[in-house]
């Protein structure tokens, strides 16, 4: 069982949260609610669930103020909340989920799912969750980008989204493309070298140079391992392994790009 916290400004939601969490969720134990901001704050200063399910527009300022006041290291936050704008503050807050209301149960199932399956894995080696990353991306939204190339019997149109890695070929002017569709050793054989691909891709922002051979998109990387050799594992289940300086550079790159800590 997993303790949980609500903090939410209108009682009808904290009825609502807590009749889905006892009816869809039974391994959540719910502790305590709270529609005052002073109340929650004194409450978690001393007392920490495993889940803080945390409003962010309270009575008296937000819950960004609780986190500034109360440790939550240990506690796993998730915001609710009715404004998608504050999805960027939250990620550098390193909550866990963003669940935008009306609250979807299915998304709430999922969230609690994730969170077990986060605390039953913590094992040192995975260095951030990407699906915050993944969230912030569908935050920031925006009509789906088209990559183009062709040779000289056709002309090929494929979803910036659907692309999680580019590699180099056996040589210099050829390219391994790799969608979300394919198994871990497939890929599109492409006629453009990895440079040029690399500047094609670079507006987006989510892809990132993490070797000589490798160009990455950052939200499919599923996680990064840090045994005797840095290893990434993206969303297919392909492994890239990468240097100890790829793998500061590909962590500095994903701070400065999420603005978040990793």
């Amino acid at each position: 069982m997993l303790t949980a916290v609500i903090v939410d400004d209108e009682a009808r939601n904290i009825a609502l949260f807590s009749y889905y969490l006892e009816k869809y969720c039974p391994n959540i134990k719910l502790e305590a609610s709270f529609s005052k901001k002073k109340n929650a704050t004194k409450y978690l200063i001393s007392n920490k669930p495993d889940i803080l399910f945390l409003d962010i527009v309270l009575d008296e300022g937000s819950g960004f103020d609780i986190l500034d006041e109360v440790s939550c290291n240990e506690m796993q936050v998730v915001m609710c909340t009715a404004h998608d704008e504050f999805a960027l503050r939250a990620i550098r807050y390193q909550v866990v989920d963003y669940l935008l209301k009306p609250l979807e149960i299915q998304d709430l199932i999922a969230t609690v799912n994730k969170i077990e399956k986060k605390l039953q894995s913590i094992n040192g080696k995975q260095v951030f969750d990407p699906d915050l990353l993944t969230q912030l991306n569908a935050v920031k939204g925006g009509p789906s980008r088209r990559f183009t190339f062709s040779d000289r019997f056709s002309i090929d149109f494929i979803s910036v989204d659907d692309i999680i890695c580019v590699e180099i070929h056996k040589g210099k002017d050829k390219a391994e493309m790799i969608l979300k569709s394919h198994e871990k050793n497939d890929f599109m054989l492409v006629n453009m070298s990895i440079q040029e691909i690399e500047k094609k891709l670079q507006p987006t922002k989510s892809f990132f140079r993490v070797s000589r051979t490798s160009l990455v998109c950052v939200s499919a990387i599923k996680s990064i391992l840090r045994n005797a050799q840095y290893t990434i594992v993206l969303s297919n289940g392909k492994k890239i392994f990468i240097s100890r300086k790829g793998y500061r550079a590909l962590v500095d790159f994903i701070e400065k790009t999420y603005e978040t800590k990793v």
